[in-house]
């Protein structure tokens, strides 16, 4: 098999989870509507609350893609704290390769060829031969992390540094100015999510991965240019439109709506702490019905997506 890239398992993580479902088969190109919009909401809580910002991410990207808009910068600038899924910069490498091989791989005798479905197994051989990878070296992984490694050798044809997402850069700021910064998540509580998957979810996780006709690589420019263009329906459609399928609905409530929840809880729950808050999550998890953003908007908080180029107020 090839050998893995140099790009760090935290960021792998992040990225799989907030693009493993992007787009069905046969999703049209998708052309970017200019909103003059940022990825960025103010959002004020119900009965005279505090107010908090929410970015949705794309986490991973190539330099100088992914700048921010003064929006942006200015709601960084007026954060006392930074919530962020995982801190990438803290996470220990060694610990969570440690880990993603205790959880990771089946025991002696088991294996890929005897646990997926003969179609997601069809599709898993024409991927590796596509990439170059023989099969028997993929075989002892579970399907959760054959989806990683597939992910991580795509990102590096094509490029993909580390360094460059949207949530690296508050992170980056937001240590240099000694903010606080709190993780929503962790790198070791997302593998064990996705570990903790059952096998016939996991099975249809990976099939949901390798039935696109898109590489990853090549849907994370689709995002990006969702992304400055601030076209929150454009990402909607981009990346949840598989939900609508009844056979791949619960791979979207265990990767996306479920955390939502989760996270949208949070965010209710800063908004009556001291200070200002600054959460940055995927994109997926702000947009649709489903999201953060509606989320909030049903437990009566007011909600807004702020232009591009305007400061905060």
């Amino acid at each position: 098999m090839k050998r893995p890239s140099s790009l760090p398992l935290s960021l792998l993580l992040v990225a799989l989870l907030g693009a493993g479902c992007a787009t069905t088969p046969a999703a049209p190109r998708y052309v970017p509507v200019d909103t003059g919009k940022a990825f960025l909401w103010e959002v004020k809580g119900a009965g005279g609350g505090g107010t908090a910002y929410l970015v949705g991410s794309i986490h991973m990207g190539k330099a100088g893609a992914l700048a921010l808009p003064p929006s942006m910068e200015a709601a960084f600038a007026r954060a006392d704290v930074l919530a962020v899924e995982v801190d990438t910069t803290r996470t220990d490498e060694a610990q969570m390769k440690k880990l993603v091989q205790e959880l990771g791989m089946y025991p002696d005798g088991q294996g890929l060829s005897k646990r997926l479905d003969a179609g997601t197994l069809l599709l898993l051989n024409r991927k590796a031969t596509g990439l170059g990878v023989q099969q028997a070296a993929l075989d002892r992984l579970k399907p959760w992390l054959v989806g990683m490694v597939l992910t991580n050798l795509e990102f590096q044809a094509a490029g993909y540094e580390q360094g460059h997402g949207v949530d690296r850069a508050f992170l980056d700021r937001a240590h240099a100015d000694h903010k606080r910064v709190v993780e929503l998540e962790s790198a070791d509580s997302q593998l064990r999510m996705l570990a903790g998957t059952p096998d016939d979810l996991q099975d249809l996780m990976l099939r949901d991965q390798l039935r696109r006709e898109r590489a990853p690589a090549d849907i994370l420019e689709t995002l990006t240019s969702a992304w400055k263009a601030g076209d929150a329906e454009g990402m909607k459609a981009l990346l949840l439109e598989g939900a609508e399928d009844p056979t791949y609905r619960p791979v979207y409530e265990r990767v996306f709506f479920q955390r939502n929840a989760q996270m949208a809880a949070r965010l209710e729950g800063m908004l009556s702490e001291p200070g200002t808050h600054l959460m940055v999550v995927g994109a997926g998890h702000v947009v649709g019905p489903e999201g953060i953003v509606a989320l909030l908007q049903k437990k009566g908080h007011v909600v807004r997506q702020l232009p591009r180029d305007t400061p905060v107020e």
